[in-house]
């Protein structure tokens, strides 16, 4: 059962979700459980045989949530407890030892929490699961640096891109769709409008290119609290016709499609899926170097680096790329390559998938194969597993 703080538009819930839909049929059933009532979308995308369980956490610290989870574990009785991030680590993870939960995994994505009594509470929670994970390296050092935990102790297991989804939509069809220039210069972004993803930087850099006499339409898909103080920015700016802010949109492969190139420029991040996905469109990337970004953009071939917060920087490798035709479609083929060998989505699966039998062999003292067999009738039941049915190659 994953625990997540809201089942509602974002990469982490988004990246859940892949994971439970790819995972029905195999040997391993899913649910979740969101802490606050699910959001529409993305409630409509969980597979029908997921089942998902809504509870209402007051806002801040709900000493009661415990009590509802761990009621909630002793009656579904899961094999399996995945609590994701801050949100869900020590209501989760306590509520699930309390159950009695055999086995406990606690991921995180991207944002630690560095108050003093918040790093005490981070180790404490890693160290009651049975196993810790990180979406990237590069988070993975950063756990193990800034809360003195033991990296041994840490397992990346990096997301995966569904191929057959992205990539196959032509660029002037996703323009006419979305309504854009079919021969101007398209740059993007993707992502919840909150302070993390500065999105604010992005428009600050177009209008940069807009003073250099580069004519730009910046496409914003995603929702969230600051999309009027990002109105109003490019109105100041002048750029309130060059700049589109689209919500939320469900055809995220029909916008990443409409891109000259797509940009990621967020101060802190896990392993960017809007990367991975941009990526398996085709689409050369620009992407702060925080987080996980260099595991995914091989700079130079498939995309550019650039310090998060620099106007400057984010600027001039845009105007490099949007002035070379060439060299866009060089990289827009080798990202796509990059993608498919490296990042497909039932690699990922595979990976989880052998993770949570493995992690139940331990509990019950035996190997994969022989927990598959004493599992079969129980709650893991169902056909060995078949996770290249998503036609991807």
């Amino acid at each position: 059962m994953h625990v997540m703080y809201a089942l509602q538009p974002g990469g982490m819930e988004f990246g859940v979700i892949k994971l439970v839909n790819g995972l029905v049929g195999t040997t391993v059933r899913s649910s979740i459980c969101s802490t606050t009532p699910a959001h529409e979308p993305p409630r409509s995308l969980v597979a029908g045989e997921v089942p998902v369980f809504e509870l209402r956490r007051r806002a801040g610290n709900d000493a009661q949530l415990v009590w509802r989870l761990m009621r909630l574990f002793r009656r579904e009785r899961p094999h399996v407890v995945h609590t994701h991030a801050w949100g869900t680590l020590l209501e989760g993870v306590v509520a699930a030892r309390l159950a009695g939960v055999p086995v406990v995994v606690h991921g995180e994505h991207g944002t630690l929490q560095l108050r003093r009594h918040q790093r005490v509470l981070q180790r404490i929670g890693w160290s009651l699961a049975d196993q810790l994970l990180s979406v990237s390296s590069r988070l993975a050092e950063r756990m193990a640096a800034e809360m003195r935990f033991p990296a041994n102790r840490i397992r990346t297991l990096r997301n995966g891109v569904d191929l057959s989804r992205f990539g196959a939509t032509h660029p002037r069809e996703a323009r006419r769709a979305l309504q854009l220039p079919e021969d101007g210069r398209i740059v993007g972004t993707v992502g919840r409008l909150v302070p993390v993803k500065d999105q604010a930087t992005l428009i600050e850099a177009v209008a940069r290119l807009r003073g250099k006499g580069l004519q730009v339409t910046l496409v914003i898909a995603g929702e969230g609290p600051l999309r009027g103080h990002l109105q109003s920015k490019a109105q100041a700016l002048g750029l309130a016709a060059d700049v589109r802010l689209l919500g939320h949109r469900p055809d995220v492969e029909c916008v990443l499609a409409a891109l000259d190139v797509f940009v990621l420029p967020s101060v802190s991040e896990g392993l960017s899926n809007t990367i991975l996905e941009a990526m398996a469109s085709g689409v050369p990337v620009i992407a702060t170097r925080v987080g996980g970004a260099d595991e995914l953009v091989a700079e130079g071939l498939t995309g550019l680096l650039v310090p998060a917060g620099s106007v400057e920087d984010l600027a001039s490798v845009l105007s490099l790329l949007l002035r070379d035709d060439a060299r866009r479609r060089s990289m827009g083929s080798a990202a796509r390559l990059r993608a498919e060998s490296e990042f497909s989505l039932p690699a990922m699966l595979l990976r989880y998938h052998a993770m949570y039998v493995d992690l139940m062999a331990r509990r019950s003292g035996g190997t994969g194969r022989d927990h598959r067999a004493r599992t079969g009738s129980d709650r893991t039941a169902g056909p060995r597993p078949n996770l290249t049915r998503s036609g991807e190659p």
